[in-house]
């Protein structure tokens, strides 16, 4: 796998950096075709091993069965954190609302957090790195 690679779908973007950095911006409403090509990216670069997630969802929405989709398909062990920007009260609630159903799935051990911006996130994500990962 390359040291960077891009993904265009919708309005969404994605890139991945080695070696375990996936950065995703979504902007505008998610629908079920959208949570479709998250699912086939974050599998495809947790091949080699989980990755942590930056999600900027700053200016955008989900809908619901495209997170009904991410409850049931995403799984734990592509993950080592998952780190979420620009919510607001609204999407942090949407972020919550979908780990939460995660956890409850039994199949989601992933630390989520929230970060003000990307540059916080990656200092976070730093921090993390050098912790072993959750079994």
């Amino acid at each position: 796998m390359a040291n960077h690679r891009e993904w265009e779908f919708g309005a969404h973007r994605a890139y991945f950096e080695a070696p375990d950095l996936l950065v995703m911006k979504f902007n505008g409403p998610s629908k079920l075709e959208d949570s479709k090509k998250v699912l086939e990216i974050c599998q495809e670069v947790a091949a080699k091993g989980p990755v942590f997630v930056i999600s900027d969802v700053s200016n955008s929405s989900i809908e619901k069965d495209a997170r009904e989709l991410l409850v049931a398909q995403a799984k734990a062990e592509w993950f080592r954190g998952h780190v979420y920007l620009g919510t607001g009260p609204l999407q942090r609630a949407g972020a919550k609302a979908l780990m939460l159903a995660l956890y409850f799935t039994g199949k989601w051990t992933v630390d989520v957090d929230f970060a003000d911006s990307e540059r916080d996130a990656r200092d976070l994500i730093a921090k993390k790195r050098v912790q072993p990962p959750k079994k």
